[in-house]
């Protein structure tokens, strides 16, 4: 009896609990019917209640019988509510949306939905910048949002990129962004340890809502990463990997071949200015005539064996390389807490010859969230091992690039015996034994780990707490073998002493340590009640950064112990192989208190302001602390009563935002250049003696920027049109540039101190629109893009209007940039004298620096942007991205060289134009003769405007009803694509797209193609 009472009691139990719970099933579809997985769906009012949709779209969940509504969302489409009833099953479909007006904003300090952001901001998504066949992610960005200025410095796999936002801001300092990643500031141009496919989204900050936040570090601008978070449900495992080729794109130019150089070398002794081989070995030569028939016999093998060789020295240092990259995640987790794991291998050979770069990532995030507490944990830690060309953005002929132009092409590049055919004058032979001959690594460790806790204290109190740590160790190797040409060749750093170490060998290790640290605490208060939205929140945060820099050389170095210390010959008083020793150490601290308030009403109007109070060890004490500000308004028209009938309008926002901040990243005169120094001198010849070395400047302050934003942000048709406009006005006050001091101070001629003294003025307009043009069941075409127009303009430069600065023009009135140069006249068709203008425009052919004048535009594009198109039919998606820049001009020094019949002396190759240099009077040509000296002038100066193709993408999703008769497989992806197919410009050199106004054979961007496959398993 006692049994049956038992088991009746719990028979009464278990069913109460059945009764307190059912299980529905569902499927979560798009608007074009196919399953939406990794939707997740939860119990309204119970989060902890909830689950996430498979590959098919499907899910099954077990919820109270009291449960009333379903919250169901995913990214990339609107969140839906859907209500419960009677049924066990419920088919939903999602509404996806171009443009989320709610996506989340994020700043680095606060977050806070779209529509309750008055700020100017660009989401970039990952589906722009994963897997994209590019090691450094910055690179990734160019044309990706609007008034962003992304230019290649270079195609050495894993180069950094030259990144400016809204134009150029300083005269002498850096004009680079802030980048943060999950909160932590991490340093610019060093990404090649960093993987892209490893992020969710970047988010480009323009104006002064969020920027101001970052007071001195903001004034360019902020840059965005967080990283991929995991998702709730049962562990997901990816697999994307892709391999292709790079190869050199065309050359906008034609050197001369064998016969060619032969017969303008002919002219050239027949005008007799050189005895070159093509003169030398001339039938034409009078020397020639008068030899005997033996000699001419001679004479005649000899040209025809130089004739017989035509070396493609483009051929010989360029190459197709291979590409590689693979990478694997995992994800999972559940209501309260999910992870994501990711490895990644990536593997690319330049095209120039030995360079190439291997890099190995990792990364571990874990979210934790529960009713009082949220955590993050985000951990990445990257190794990467470079292999660099012997030299770039030079036209020193160890430098391939410059090698692979100008060497002869009647020199062979090996002996009979197969030994590479070194020599005096033998450019292209010398420069390829320089590749096997000398080494030029670079290993790098980076970790960026970033650890936030948020604790509710109340409903509506919170405070919380973020530690971080950016962190690099940088080994650069470098070797020169000994008993070859590279080590006995003159002006290469063998040693001490040349006469004792010529043809010894040297290796050189450095190490560069980096180390910052950054922890902040913080207490707000939010709240919704009746309409009104508040979030107010107060910070304090401290950084610390350290850099730590040492390095060696050695000589004499022992040909069995290649690349190794070991082979080092220790230095003595006799043998002089003394090596030499390097280093440097040096550090800042940056502190700041920071208030922020985000407020809407009704969800209609918006207000977000904040302001800093900021601190360096940069600035003298008088002058460290700082006051910032920003502040901006927002005002959702669609709220007002007198747009009901505004069917066709989805999204009309109005903004405005104005403040303040500054740049102490890239700051002029370094972490202690305010400091007045003295250093090592020597008085009367040899004796010993300490002399003024610095004269600092203990008033000198921040370049600060005061930045006025107007914006629009619309939608149409159901955000079937969507977009931005932006209006802004920047101003640089208290720009940092060099007053003259009197050399009576002791710091000899020319000496400057860092003074504020100067205005810079950027305003232009930013113009982003997409619209779905066709969007059907099976087909949807979208096309999209962005063009900023930005007008630089220095307004003031204190005691002076005007000064130069290398190869530009700083005057009062004119863009930062500004070429200045002495203008080109043409040639003198009667006498082939190179004609020049003067200042006052009178033509003359007396060449003199002091004629330039600043006629011929900037170095920085005005205009800027990026458009795509993209066409989805069922499975398959076709998407093409193209970059422009136009209105700017570049100094183009590779004409300089390869259009001057000097280098031809020297024993060079020229471009094929020089065959119409001036020869006889009345010859009309723009190439003077060779009896007069070629100068710099303003015909070098070169519209550098582009439009390129950047990235053709193909790809196939296998569809559901052949991945649900797989066993293993959730999903299979196949793709294509090519990267830099094509670039229409006008420029000669070799890339348009450079970091710097003067082109000297750099390293070119290779063209890429890849296919990939992306799996996703059960």
């Amino acid at each position: 009896m006692r049994k049956l009472l038992l088991t009746l009691t719990a028979m009464l139990f278990f069913s109460g609990m059945l009764l307190a719970q059912k299980v529905i099933t569902g499927k979560v579809v798009d608007d074009k019917g196919s399953p939406v997985p990794n939707a997740s769906v939860t119990v309204k009012g119970a989060a902890s209640t909830g689950t996430v949709t498979g590959i098919d779209g499907g899910y099954s969940l077990t919820v109270p019988a009291t449960a009333k509504e379903l919250e169901i969302s995913a990214v990339g489409f609107a969140p839906l509510t859907v209500t419960l009833d009677d049924k066990s099953f419920y088919s939903t479909t999602l509404s996806s949306r171009a443009q989320d007006i709610d996506e989340v904003v994020v700043t680095g300090y606060t977050s806070t939905k779209r529509s309750k952001y008055a700020g100017a901001s660009t989401v970039v998504n990952k589906d722009k910048i994963n897997f994209i066949p590019n090691a450094s992610f910055d690179q990734i960005l160019q044309g990706r949002a609007p008034g962003l200025l992304v230019t290649a410095g270079s195609g050495q796999p894993g180069a950094a990129a030259r990144v400016q936002l809204r134009g150029q801001a300083s005269i002498s300092g850096g004009s680079g962004p802030l980048y943060i990643l999950d909160g932590m500031p991490i340093e610019a141009a060093v990404f090649q340890s960093l993987n892209p496919n490893d992020f969710e989204d970047v988010q480009v900050l323009r104006d002064a809502v969020a920027t101001a936040q970052y007071g001195n570090r903001g004034g360019n601008g902020v840059i965005i990463i967080t990283s991929k978070r995991g998702k709730a449900g049962k562990p997901q495992l990816t697999y994307t990997g892709q391999v292709g080729i790079t190869e050199p794109g065309k050359q906008q130019f034609n050197m001369m071949n064998t016969a060619q150089l032969l017969e303008f070398q002919e002219v050239l002794g027949r005008m007799g200015v050189a005895n070159l081989p093509g003169w030398q070995y001339s039938r034409n030569n009078p020397a020639y005539a008068a030899s005997t028939p033996t000699q001419q016999a001679a004479t005649d093998r000899f040209r025809d064996s130089l004739l017989a060789i035509n070396t493609d020295w483009r051929d010989v240092f360029l190459r197709n390389g291979k590409f590689t990259s693979h990478d694997v995640n995992l994800t999972g987790g559940s209501a309260t807490s999910n992870y994501f794991l990711g490895l990644g291998y990536y593997d690319e050979d330049g095209i120039g010859l030995r360079s190439d770069l291997k890099r190995y990532t990792l990364r571990a995030n874990m979210n934790i969230k529960t009713d009082k507490l949220t955590a993050q944990f985000n951990n990445s830690v990257g190794y990467t091992r470079r292999n660099f060309i012997e030299s770039e953005a030079s036209v020193t002929l160890a430098n391939p690039f410059a090698a692979a132009y100008l060497g002869l092409p009647y020199q062979k590049l090996f002996n009979d015996n197969g030994t590479v055919s070194v020599g005096s004058g033998r450019v292209g032979p010398n420069a390829y034994d320089r590749v096997f001959t000398t080494t030029s690594f670079n290993d790098q460790i980076k970790a960026n780990t970033a650890y936030s806790l948020e604790y509710a204290v109340t409903k509506n109190v919170y405070v919380g707490g973020f530690g971080g740590i950016d962190y690099r160790v940088t080994i650069a190797e470098r070797s020169v073998f000994p008993n070859t040409w590279a080590a006995n060749s003159s002006g290469f750093p063998v040693g001490p002493d040349v006469g004792q170490t010529t043809g010894r060998g040297s290796y050189n290790n450095g190490l560069t340590n980096f180390f910052q640290l950054v922890t902040r605490a913080y207490a707000g208060y939010r709240n919704r009640f009746n309409k009104h939205d508040l979030d107010v929140k107060v910070l304090a945060e401290y950084t610390r950064e350290k850099q730590k820099a040492f390095s060696y050389t050695g000589y004499g170095i022992n040909p069995k112990l290649l690349e190794t210390p070991a082979g080092i010959t220790a230095g003595s008083v006799d043998n002089k192989l003394i090596p030499a020793v390097g280093g440097s150490k040096t550090g800042r601290t940056l502190s700041g208190i920071l208030g922020t308030i985000n407020y809407t009403y009704n969800d209609r109007y918006t207000l977000n302001a904040s302001i800093r109070r900021d601190a360096s060890s940069q600035l003298s004490e008088d002058q460290r602390w700082v006051n910032f500000y920003g502040a901006g308004v927002a005002w959702n028209i669609l709220k007002e009563d007198f747009t009901t009938n505004w069917n066709k309008v989805s999204d009309l926002r109005l903004r405005f935002s104005y403040g303040s901040n500054a740049n102490a990243d890239g700051f002029y005169f370094g972490n202690f250049g305010y400091l007045p120094l003295f250093g090592a001198g020597s008085y009367a010849g040899s004796n010993p003696t300490l002399a003024p070395s610095n004269a600092g400047n203990l008033n000198v302050t921040w370049e600060k920027l005061i930045t006025a934003n107007l914006g629009l942000d619309y939608g149409f048709f159901r955000n079937r049109v969507y977009g931005t406009l932006d209006v802004y006005h920047r101003k640089t006050i208290d720009n940092i540039i060099p007053q003259t001091i009197s050399a009576t101070g002791g710091f000899g001629d020319g000496a400057s101190i860092p003074v504020n003294a100067g205005i810079v003025v950027n305003k232009g307009v930013e113009l982003a629109i997409n619209a779905d043009i066709i969007k059907t069941n099976d087909l949807l075409f979208t096309v999209g893009g962005n063009i900023a127009y930005n007008k630089n303009e220095v307004t003031d430069l204190g005691q002076v209007a005007q000064f130069e600065q290398g190869t530009e023009l700083v005057k009062v009135g004119l863009p930062l940039g500004s070429h200045y140069m002495v203008r080109w006249g043409g040639v003198d068709a009667a006498t082939g004298r190179p004609l020049y203008y003067t200042k006052d425009g009178v033509l003359t052919n007396v060449y003199s620096a002091s004629n330039s004048v600043s006629d011929f535009g900037t170095y920085n594009a005005p205009w800027i942007g990026g458009f795509n198109a993209g066409v989805q039919y069922k499975g398959i998606s076709l998407n093409a991205f193209f970059t422009f820049q136009k209105g700017f001009s570049r100094f183009n020094n590779q004409d300089y060289f390869q259009l001057n019949h000097a280098f031809a002396l020297q024993g060079y190759n020229l471009r094929t134009e020089m065959e119409t240099m001036w020869k006889n009077p009345g010859d009309v040509t723009d190439i003077q003769s060779p009896l007069y000296a070629r100068e710099f002038v303003s015909k070098d100066i070169q519209d550098a405007s582009y439009l390129r193709f950047r990235n053709l993408s193909l790809a196939y999703q296998l569809p559901s009803s052949i991945i649900g008769k797989l066993k293993y497989f959730a999903g299979i992806r196949i793709y294509a694509q090519a990267q830099n197919l094509y670039t229409w410009t006008k420029w000669t050199g070799f890339d348009p797209e450079d970091s710097n106004n003067i082109a000297q054979y750099e390293y070119p961007l290779p063209r890429t193609y890849t296919i990939g496959l992306q799996v996703n398993f059960k």
